[in-house]
Formats: structure tokens, C-alpha cells, sequence
């Protein structure tokens, strides 16, 4: 058995179909990651809350790297789209 297998077999047991279990997992190897977590720094890589902008099918998502959407926009847009509500996010609903 793979690491995989069994991750997938494990949140089964908690519930999951095996289909969201599988994206799940999918979705977190996906993620950004830092080596070094670093709690003092949360808009870091290191601090899990860093900025994330994607490409997809002609649009920019902006989205935050615990999973927090912010979003949807052009590419010929400005991208203070995302940045207002992910300082917002990081000031008032992340712990600090």
C-alpha cells in the first residue's frame, strides 16, 4: 500500500466519499508549501497565509493559501482585486 492509498483509506473511515477524499488530498499536494514554518510572518509561504493568484481558462483567481477564495477576475485587470480582501483576511480573521 501507498501513503496515498491509506490517507485516502483513513479519511474515508472519517466519513469522506472516496471521490472527495481523493480531491482533498489532490488539493493539498497542490498547495504552496514552505519549508520552515514561520507563525511571526503569517502572509508568508512560511506562515500558510501567502497570496495566491492562478491562471485559469482566460481569468486570474485569487485566493488565499489556507483556501480562502477571493475571487475572479481578467488578466488585463488590476490585481488589487485580491489584495484588499486578502489584507483584510490576514488582519481580521486569521489568529494572530
Amino acid at each position: 500500500m501507498s501513503a496515498r492509498t491509506d490517507i485516502v483509506a483513513a479519511l474515508q473511515r472519517d466519513g469522506y466519499k472516496e471521490r472527495e477524499a481523493t480531491s482533498l488530498l489532490d488539493r493539498a499536494y497542490r498547495e504552496p508549501q514552505a519549508d520552515a514554518p514561520d507563525p511571526d510572518f503569517r502572509e508568508t509561504l512560511g506562515g500558510g497565509h501567502a497570496l495566491i493568484v492562478e491562471y485559469g481558462d482566460c481569468e486570474l483567481i485569487g485566493s488565499c493559501q489556507c483556501g480562502r477564495r477571493f475571487g475572479r477576475t481578467t488578466p488585463d485587470a488590476s490585481l488589487d482585486t485580491f489584495v484588499q480582501p486578502w489584507e483584510r483576511h490576514c488582519m481580521t480573521e486569521v489568529a494572530g
